[in-house]
């Protein structure tokens, strides 16, 4: 194990365990998804990013309060590479060791997404929400995710998930591919009640692959006639934006050895 590593991750777990509580209201329209959601709540965000995971943890966060079901998070990672169960010490050995957080820097094993997990863990402790991963390796990726997320359905529970944005789409195509697959249409189309957020940026930075995996600039849109959360349009495949503004790029928590 190299020593550095683990003790940065398990000194900034300590740090992050002590505000696992520490969230900000969501707006009220994201507060009556919430109430009126009764299975699934799909996040999609742009991996890299200081603000998406925050952000999520917020709607988690709000969804204890305000919902009345028990909360099962869900997040785009393999299972079994890393596990929640409480304790902090143990998961920053879980990611030091897992090859995935070592060499896929794509913005799904940033700063901030170990942030999220910690600040997670902390709630499965208190035996707020249960946590599961449910990413694919397989060929067809979005039908596995779906199957993984639908297997996850239990009475009386909500579950709320946090995708790359274009996997919460609810209806299948991509603007620059009509016949890609995603993940959140499987879902609809197996009769799922859900809701699809994407947190819309506007501008500002974020670590990603394209093709190689850095900080990039992201070009802002013209958003001023928007209220904070809208309705999307069909062609979106969305069902609602919330404007988050410009975000802040976060770099991957681990570098390759």
């Amino acid at each position: 194990m190299n020593n550095g590593i683990f003790l940065a991750l398990t000194l900034f777990a300590s740090c992050v365990a002590q505000n696992a509580w520490s969230c900000d209201e969501v707006p009220p329209k994201i507060t009556r998804i919430i109430a009126n959601t009764d299975e699934v709540i799909l996040v999609g965000e742009y991996h890299g990013t200081q603000e998406s995971p925050k952000l999520f943890f917020d709607i988690v966060c709000n969804s204890i309060k305000v919902s009345s079901q028990k909360l099962t998070v869900a997040i785009e990672l393999i299972d079994g590479d890393i596990t929640l169960n409480g304790d902090n010490k143990s998961l920053a050995e879980d990611i030091e060791n897992s090859t995935i957080w070592m060499e896929q820097h794509d913005g799904k094993t940033s700063v901030a997404m170990f942030e999220l997990l910690l600040k997670l863990n902390q709630l499965v402790r208190e035996d707020k929400v249960n946590v599961i991963f449910f990413d694919s390796d397989k060929q067809e990726r979005d039908l596995e995710m779906a199957k993984n997320i639908k297997e996850s359905l239990l009475s009386n529970t909500l579950v709320i998930a946090l995708t790359g944005n274009r996997h919460n789409k609810i209806k299948h195509g991509n603007s620059w591919d009509l016949e890609s697959k995603n993940m959140g249409a499987y879902l609809a189309e197996m009769g799922v009640n859900l809701s699809s957020i994407n947190l819309l940026v506007n501008g500002g930075s974020a670590w990603v692959c394209k093709p190689n995996c850095t900080n990039h600039d992201l070009k802002p849109i013209n958003l001023d006639d928007k209220q904070e959360v809208f309705q999307a349009g069909s062609e979106s495949r969305y069902q609602y934006h919330w404007k988050i503004g410009a975000v802040s790029s976060s770099e991957p928590a681990i570098y390759s050895r």
